[in-house]
Formats: structure tokens, C-alpha cells, sequence
């Protein structure tokens, strides 16, 4: 017989104490966003902040009974609304010689950020028309790597 282990999630909430920036007329949602931002501009590079929303798995229509209890609502209720796309906005991307490069910049990761990145790499590796480079950056040394990286291509 096999044991499962069962772990407690949070509900996905918003990372707390994270605070909004504001440069060149744009928000930024952290401080490193920020920081990777201007770092990659006085590098040259062509970067857009959040310039394209992916869709990584398509929304549909339910044709199946499928009743389920709210937070609030401990009763259960049939849903028949239509579930709508699982989408992934990455941080950053810079377009550099035949790459597109994507950045995330993650200093602290929400309960479902580890599951977008699975389903957006899978996402990226099946697309054969563009040669797309994936870097998710933590702090403002992996930010200077990534820099190197990105010039040495």
C-alpha cells in the first residue's frame, strides 16, 4: 500500500509585502524588475517590459457535469461557465540577433509560478518557428550574468 503525502496549499494570493515601482512612466510590480530593466537598457539591448501575454493552455466550453463547492458556498453547485485560458506573462523580452529572448525575474515565487513555468517551457520547446531563449533571474548578480549571456550569443 502506498502512503500519499498531503500538503496544504495556499490559495494563490498575491506576493505580501510586495510594493509597485514606478520608472519611465511604467509600473513595475518589484524593485528587481526595476533594476533588470535599466540594467538591460544601459546594456543596449531592445527590451520590453511585459509585452505579450501566452496563452499555455486553452480555455473551453464544458460539456461535462462538473459541481463543485465554493470558498463561501459549502453546498455543491454545478458549474457550466467557460474556463478560460491559462495565460503566462514573462517579465521581459528582448529581441537580439535570431533570438527572442525572455526573461522572468522572480525574487519570490507564488503558489502556482512553479506549474506556468513547466506548461511555458513545454510551450517554447514545441514552437519550431523561432529561437526562443528562456532566463528567469533571481537577484541583481544573476541579472549581470544573464547580460553576459545574452552578449555572448
Amino acid at each position: 500500500m502506498h502512503r500519499i503525502k498531503i500538503q496544504k496549499k495556499p490559495i494563490n494570493k498575491k506576493i505580501k509585502n510586495a510594493k509597485k515601482y514606478i520608472y519611465n512612466n511604467m509600473e513595475f510590480k518589484s524593485g528587481l524588475e526595476v533594476y533588470a530593466y535599466k540594467q538591460f537598457l544601459l546594456a543596449g539591448f531592445d527590451v520590453v517590459y511585459e509585452p505579450t501575454k501566452f496563452i499555455i493552455v486553452d480555455g473551453f466550453s464544458p460539456h461535462r457535469l462538473f459541481y463543485n463547492s465554493g470558498r463561501k458556498n459549502k453546498v455543491l453547485k454545478l458549474q457550466s461557465a467557460n474556463v478560460q485560458n491559462t495565460t503566462y506573462t514573462p517579465d521581459f523580452i528582448i529581441k537580439y540577433k535570431n533570438y527572442t529572448i525572455i526573461i522572468e525575474t522572480k525574487g519570490f515565487e507564488n503558489d502556482v509560478f512553479p506549474l506556468k513555468k513547466k506548461l511555458f517551457r513545454k510551450l517554447l520547446e514545441n514552437n519550431i518557428y523561432e529561437n526562443y531563449m528562456y532566463m528567469e533571474v533571481k537577484n541583481q548578480n544573476n541579472i549581470t550574468e544573464a547580460i553576459k549571456i545574452i552578449n555572448d550569443l
